[in-house]
């Protein structure tokens, strides 16, 4: 056990992918197939064995998955997953992606570990998640003119059908939704979680706790990730002084943003405008 902890600890990071709004893809991994992040990503991971097997570790073992099953990773969740140990291969779909708010209430999948999800539909079902899912992708990797848009709708089409799976129609709090769309509409705001709070119709600590079990990271964490892919797209896409973006999303301090978007993307907001993001 002890040399397992100490191989963990010294086990590289792989890169953090930012999605803003949907990265998708289509992997078909070896037996030696495998990731590691630490902190996981700011955004949810979902994934669609197509064929072989795979595994998803968590403190207290692995959740497997096979062809027609679904996982979905919570933000901020430890990723280690991979081909399964038994395995030759594992083929998979797969979408990170930034939830619109009301898409929270479709995401009470079985958690067969915190933060992992876990989804098996009937057949019938599965073939349409996976055609969905098959037009996400073609979506997100053309040239069309709206393609994160187009994608992001078959996303939509695909998470009703996972919704629809479920063995009971739960609903979150539909307050935490609302929260979420505060932050996202107000970004330029020096916002506080009393004034969220307040804006919702909850208590702090109650805003605080729903928001973290239901999102998967805090309040600040999600306001801050929200400020930073729109800055990210303001460098990309318009020409306007660094200072001047990071007021507009919410940052008071042009330093305080520069080191936040520096740990966040790896490159400074100067040096990943001249790369073209």
């Amino acid at each position: 056990m002890a040399e397992k902890l100490k191989d963990l600890a010294t086990r590289p990071d792989d890169h953090t992918p930012y999605a803003t709004p949907i990265v998708t893809g289509v992997l078909q991994g070896d037996a030696r197939y495998t990731t590691w992040r630490t902190r996981g990503t700011p955004d949810y991971l979902l994934m669609l064995t197509l064929a072989g097997r795979g595994r998803v570790g968590h403190a207290r073992g692995d959740v497997g998955t096979a062809p027609g099953e679904l996982v979905l990773i919570r933000p901020g969740t430890r990723h280690d997953y991979g081909t399964a140990r038994s395995a030759t291969h594992w083929e998979l779909i797969w979408a990170h992606f930034q939830p619109r708010p009301h898409w929270l209430e479709w995401l009470t999948w079985p958690e067969p570990a915190p933060g992992i999800l876990h989804l098996v539909p009937e057949l019938e079902l599965c073939t349409r998640i996976e055609a969905a899912l098959r037009l996400m992708d073609s979506f997100a990797r053309s040239a069309a003119p709206l393609r994160a848009a187009l994608a992001m709708h078959s996303l939509e089409e695909a998470l009703l059908g996972c919704a629809s799976a479920l063995p009971s129609a739960q609903r979150h709090d539909a307050r935490v939704a609302a929260a979420m769309a505060f932050l996202i509409e107000n970004l330029a705001l020096p916002l506080t979680l009393a004034g969220v709070a307040s804006a919702v119709g909850l208590s702090v600590s109650r805003l605080s706790h729903r928001f973290k079990d239901e999102v998967g990271i805090t309040p600040g964490q999600f306001l801050e990730h929200e400020r930073l892919a729109r800055a990210s797209q303001l460098l990309q896409f318009t020409t306007r002084p660094i200072a001047a973006i990071a007021e507009e999303v919410g940052f008071a301090s042009p330093i305080h943003f520069s080191l936040r978007f520096k740990k966040a993307f790896a490159l400074s907001p100067r040096e990943f405008r001249q790369r073209g993001g």
